[in-house]
């Protein structure tokens, strides 16, 4: 046990997370890494709230919403359109109440000293357990999308919102959250994303790939289960010498259509590599030249932070295209449509180096590889003053600070052990 002198200034830290999707786990892992590498927590435990749900309420709200979005990409569009909205929700939260009994249970009994929530299921709960007196501690919202739904603005008792550009105050603010609480950081991913690594030559090698053509790195799930096959046989096509990466992550089916695809297409220009689940993400994206895929938050902050420019395949209806819109702006992203064409336009751009290294100038120009570390900080200010009993909380009117760490030393001493549920 700790003598309250040695605690670190964030304590026992709690950051909550729901799967859906891997992107709001990353990002409370990223946060978690941030804290205990610079000594700022006791622990940090990431727990997915939907582990404590009632199995009805996970299957309704995880298990059928990303059945939805391979089967009923239009039924998700319209859900996210009517349902972006801060009125009414009183039924909903009387039923996420009940759902998640058990992980406020655990909040009661474990009383961490700060909460930080990655998923606005996690986010609205725990609002309302202040609300009621149920806890108490520093609470920061971590927006896991370029843009923000309305689910992110309610709950109106964190300290703090965590949000990727500037615009997203200006929604979030528009949406009712006050603006001194919103602070402009990034989305935070993982320290490998900025970590000093080999050539890009040497990281293709390692891979299997060849060291000097261009690369693609295909993410099989971003591109669509359904779609796969078609798509692939597209980039094999393709009339230029090539890499591909194609990560299938742990869809063993994905994994052993696409392996039938490359036998099917037999000798080609293109030599591809499948891989199933990789903890190498970070090394494939900085070796690549395109990745081709969709723009989920947290997969296209960490491309940014490895100046890789996006081909984006099907937009998900809602935050993707939202996330789309921004990549797609910025010049660090191209779309692709038809499917008929994706060959002739994937080459196109791979044989158009000027091109691509505005694309790739232009990715790491809305980099913020820091998010974690910034987010860290303002979490430590706001428990400082906290504890200061004669001090009154200054507001910190929209402050970026994603993007001032680039001489912060990447390996600390750890205090505390990261946790994962």
């Amino acid at each position: 046990m700790l003598a309250i002198a040695d605690r670190a200034v964030l304590g026992r830290v709690l950051l909550l997370t729901g799967s859906i999707g891997s992107g709001h786990t990353r990002a409370a892992h990223a946060v978690a890494e941030a804290m205990l590498r610079s000594a700022n927590a006791d622990s940090a435990e990431v727990v997915d709230a939907l582990d404590h749900a009632w199995p009805l309420f996970r299957s309704c709200y995880r298990d059928a919403y990303i059945a939805m979005i391979e089967r009923a990409p239009g039924a998700i569009g319209w859900i996210y359109r009517s349902s972006d909205t801060i009125e009414g929700g009183g039924l909903r939260r009387l039923v996420q109440r009940a759902a998640v009994a058990r992980l406020r249970r655990l909040i009661q009994n474990e009383r961490p000293d700060t909460i930080v929530c990655t998923h606005f299921l996690a986010a609205e709960v725990l609002s309302g357990m202040i609300a009621r007196g149920e806890w108490s501690g520093t609470f920061g919202v971590v927006v896991t999308d370029l843009d923000a739904h309305a689910m992110w603005a309610v709950c109106p008792n964190a300290d703090r919102w965590f949000v990727a550009i500037p615009e997203t105050v200006e929604i979030l603010v528009g949406k009712g959250v006050p603006r001194e609480r919103v602070v402009v950081t990034g989305i935070p991913i993982a320290g490998a994303f900025s970590a000093r690594l080999p050539s890009r030559s040497d990281l293709r090698t390692s891979h299997g790939l060849p060291p000097n053509d261009p690369m693609l790195l295909v993410s099989g799930g971003g591109v669509g289960v359904s779609r796969l096959g078609k798509t692939l046989a597209q980039i094999l096509s393709m009339p230029i010498d090539c890499g591909v990466a194609l990560v299938c992550g742990k869809n063993d089916a994905l994994l052993r259509e696409a392996d039938e695809t490359i036998r099917k297409a037999g000798s080609t220009r293109v030599r591809c590599v499948t891989l199933g689940f990789t903890d190498h993400m970070h090394e494939l994206m900085h070796a690549a030249d395109l990745a081709i895929g969709k723009p989920g938050g947290l997969t296209s902050s960490e491309a940014l932070a490895c100046g890789l420019p996006m081909a984006i395949v099907h937009p998900m209806p809602g935050q993707e295209e939202r996330n789309s819109d921004h990549l797609l702006e910025w010049g660090a992203a191209i779309r692709l449509g038809s499917p008929e064409s994706l060959a002739w336009r994937l080459a196109g751009l791979l044989r158009d180096a000027p091109r691509l290294a505005r694309m790739r100038d232009a990715a790491r120009s809305h980099a913020r590889p820091f998010a974690a570390d910034a987010i860290v900080d303002e979490l430590v200010r706001i428990r400082r003053l906290k504890d200061n009993a004669f001090a009154v909380l200054p507001a910190t009117p929209c402050t970026d600070r994603g993007t001032d760490r680039a001489a912060a030393p990447r390996t600390r001493r750890h205090r505390g052990r990261l946790q994962s549920h």
